[in-house]
């Protein structure tokens, strides 16, 4: 007898995720300036933006790690750390890049006891544990895959407005280390903006991107460390978010009174 299988459906939770992004150097540059193969690649900085929904509305946290020479243990620890089992993790072609370069150096750093990295490398494609918007926004390949550049241009998501990835390497060897955090933290708010809007069409509810979107913009301007992402906070998806979400609070308010009084009528049935 035949057993028919189905693959894993590929609905994320959108209450507790980790938006992650890399950057990384090659120790010798293709003459020809073509990109190199990604076992070549080392990281040196990373971003992990942690969104949790709470009753009184979505926490952020937004870590940046660099790994100079020599600290490749503890980089990756904390890699690992910040990706623990139980969250999703969202990126922009981390199955591709990412994900593998991260692990790749785990190993050459003799890391293999980092269950949280390893949980999202292998994570099944299809699967919930790990939202590839590379994978999403293609159709799993059924059209070209694009940079990330493109679909945040037409979605008016600022991106790489500093700098990009074909001058991490030139400004990492030139000490430049603050460049490419501020870099690799924009990428990383960029993809959760993005990922804002693709959860948001995929569930059909425009609350999904409005009240985090705009809470998000209230948390970036209320940081004096994260001048450089105000642009984030002011820019055109933002601004829309911020002027729907009186809509969403009262509504929310709506629907949590029409339970607590059908709650109500329930209770009064059942006693009579």
């Amino acid at each position: 007898m035949r057993t028919q299988t189905h693959r894993p459906g590929d609905d994320h939770g959108y209450q507790h995720i980790t938006t992650f992004d890399i950057e990384t150097i090659v120790d010798v540059e293709p003459d020809d300036g073509s990109f190199p193969p990604w076992p070549r690649h080392r990281p040196v900085a990373a971003a992990f933006l942690k969104a949790d929904w709470r009753p009184s509305g979505y926490a952020f946290d937004l870590t940046t790690l660099i790994c100079h020479p020599g600290q490749e243990d503890g980089f990756y620890e904390s890699v690992d750390a910040l990706l623990p089992k139980g969250r999703t993790g969202i990126s922009y072609n981390a199955r591709g890049f990412d994900s593998p370069v991260l692990q790749l150096g785990a190993m050459a750093a003799h890391r293999f006891d980092l269950e949280g990295l390893n949980n999202q490398t292998h994570a099944h494609r299809f699967g919930s544990d790990h939202c590839d918007l590379a994978d999403q926004f293609s159709g799993y390949g059924a059209t070209r895959r694009v940079p990330l550049s493109e679909l945040c241009d037409t979605l008016g998501i600022p991106v790489k407005t500093s700098t990009d990835g074909s001058e991490v390497g030139a400004l990492w060897r030139a000490g430049n280390i603050d460049a490419i955090a501020s870099y690799v933290r924009e990428d990383v708010i960029a993809t959760y903006i993005l990922w804002l809007y693709w959860t948001a069409a995929r569930a059909n509810d425009e609350s999904r991107i409005v009240v985090p979107l705009a809470q998000l913009a209230v948390w970036i301007e209320s940081r004096p460390e994260f001048e450089h992402l105000r642009i984030f906070a002011t820019c055109k998806p933002a601004l829309w978010a911020r002027g729907r979400i009186h809509f969403h609070r009262v509504r929310q308010a709506l629907l949590s009174a029409e339970r607590r009084a059908q709650q109500a009528r329930d209770e009064r049935a059942f006693s009579a």
